[in-house]
This record gives structure tokens, sequence and C-alpha cells, in this order.
């Protein structure tokens, strides 16, 4: 004879859960061959901008390779009346992978906090969309020179004006690939809060997540320097932020 109450069900449960942690890894790469799957060094081609009054360009870029994390222009001769525009193209490219659901997108600024008078700096993004291979350079004719009055403050065609950095940023001479890891790249120091200076690829670069899928973007970088700059040698840096959405 069965025990009172044993046709009685009783239940109950284990609640269990996990944790998928963010992934990102990015790559910043100089001098950079188009379509490929990974950075290869290119020929370090730059473009001289014509027009009356206009300097001269270096038009070839010595030394320079993917991993030298630099921009060589070489020796420019400002101009008697207007201002010198020297493009770089495929000068950078940028390489990320991540998991994040969100998304990663990139932003630019100046190793400065303040607007130069003595040069400035326009970028040409080669695309407003990923690729899974490196991009081509959007500029097949030189870009004319940028507008210079005190300061940069208009570019040719697609080009963007490089804004501030939004905070201090220090050793910013050296170049290097980033850091795996925001807030910011071994280059120097600055603040976490969103930069100033435009999200230069867009709203549609945002990278999505994957976990098997590396994308790319890249860009031209165009020096400008104005007719009245004093001669010298002078190194500058590019400050690359990776933020997440």
């Amino acid at each position: 004879m069965a025990p009172a109450g044993a046709s009685t069900t009783y239940e109950g449960a284990v609640k269990f859960g996990w944790t998928i942690t963010n992934s990102f890894t990015a790559h910043i790469a100089s001098n950079f061959t188009s379509g490929q799957t990974s950075f290869s060094t290119g020929s370090g081609t730059i473009q001289q901008g014509t027009g009356a009054g206009v300097g001269t360009c270096n038009t070839t870029a010595v030394g320079d390779t993917v991993t030298s994390y630099s921009l060589s222009y070489g020796n420019i001769s400002a101009g008697a009346s207007a201002t010198t525009g020297c493009n770089y193209k495929n000068a950078i490219g940028i390489s990320v992978l991540t998991n994040d659901s969100n998304g990663f997108v990139v932003y630019e600024t100046l190793d400065t906090q303040t607007t130069p008078t003595t040069y400035g700096l326009c970028i040409f993004p080669d695309s407003t969309s990923l690729s899974t291979t490196t991009p081509t350079s959007v500029n097949s004719t030189a870009p004319v020179a940028g507008t210079f009055g005190t300061t940069l403050t208009a570019c040719a065609g697609s080009g963007v004006v490089l804004g501030n950095a939004p905070g201090a940023v220090t050793n910013a001479a050296t170049g290097g690939d980033v850091a795996l890891t925001p807030p910011g790249p071994t280059t120097g120091a600055y603040t976490t809060s969103t930069p100033t200076a435009t999200a230069v690829f867009g709203v549609a670069a945002i990278v999505p997540a994957s976990t098997t899928t590396t994308y790319f973007l890249g860009e031209d970088v165009q020096l400008n320097i104005p007719y009245t700059a004093a001669s010298g040698t002078f190194t500058h840096a590019i400050i690359l932020y990776f933020l997440p959405q």
C-alpha cells in the first residue's frame, strides 16, 4: 500500500547562465597595398596637388613599410603664394576583429589639443563601407590642396579636416601598433570620452560583431603646408581611437 501523498509531484529548478566576454583585436598599418586579405607593403606613392603658386612635394616615400608606422613625406618646398598639398595614397590601413555585438567605430585626431597653423591634415577615407580586403585609394588623381586661412579649414572632394585631440597626448612622436585593449594606443594617453573629431569613416563603417571575419578600412593622408611655413624638420602623430558602441 503506497504511502499517503505519494501521488503528489513536487518541482524545483536550478538556474544556469553564462557571459561571453568581449574580444577585440585591431592592427594599424602604414603604406599598405590594396586588395589583400592581410597588410602588405605598398609602393609609397605621394601625389602633388596642382595650381598656381604651389610648392613641390617629394612624390616618393622612402623607407615606409606596413610595420614602420610612419608616413615619410620627405623634403617639401613651400609654395610662393598657395598651399602645397602632398597626398599619401593608402597611407593608413586599419583592421578590426571583434565579437562585440554593438561593434566599434573608429575616430582619429591630431596629437595636439590646439589647431596647428604651420600644417594641416586632410583625411580621405577610401570607403565608408567595410571590406574583407584592404581597400583601394579613393584618389586616382592628385587632389588639390586644402583651404588654408590661419589654419586648415577645408579639404578637396571627400577629404575631412583632421581635428584636435580631446585631451592631453604624450609621446606623440612615437609610432606603433595599437594597444589591443581600449582605452588607447601606446603612442600616448588621452581622455576616454568621445573625441570631438569626426568619425572619419562614417556611421556605415561601424565594425560589426564577427568571430571569424576581419574587416578593413583605409585612408589617404594629405599633408597641407601653407606658403608662409618656416623651414625646419617636424614630427607629429595621428591618434586613432577604437570606441565601443
